[in-house]
């Protein structure tokens, strides 16, 4: 069974993407998800977003493999538990994972790393 991806997130040669629209930049911004490093691309419309989206990646790993670098983060086995938060919440952490462009799930995980490290 494929698991469904969010509605603002494609595939390009197999690798998730969250994609965003820039105002500032009248283009969509795309940024690629499960990798060791950080891969975006840009094009002011839909259509060029596999194109850019592919050459992006094509250089993000031809970069990692001559720097001897692994391209791909090793997925590591999920766990799961039940998140009780109030529900006034909901709308501010809807909000915030929207502003760092990625999953509420995404942004809790990341979330509790940081607070994590100075722990």
């Amino acid at each position: 069974m494929t698991k469904a991806l969010p509605l603002n997130t494609i595939t390009i040669a197999g690798q998730p993407a969250i994609v965003s629209y820039v105002p500032e930049l009248k283009a969509f911004r795309g940024r690629f998800l499960g990798l060791t490093g950080y891969c975006d691309f840009v094009s002011d419309n839909v259509q060029g977003l596999t194109n850019e989206g592919e050459i992006s990646l094509r250089e993000y790993i031809e970069d990692c493999k001559s720097a001897g670098i692994e391209p791909f983060a090793q997925q590591e086995k999920v766990k799961t538990f039940t998140l009780r938060y109030p529900e006034s919440f909901g709308e501010r952490l809807n909000q915030a994972a929207a502003e760092c462009e990625t999953s509420v799930n995404a942004f809790i995980i990341e979330t509790l790393k940081e607070r994590m490290k100075h722990a």
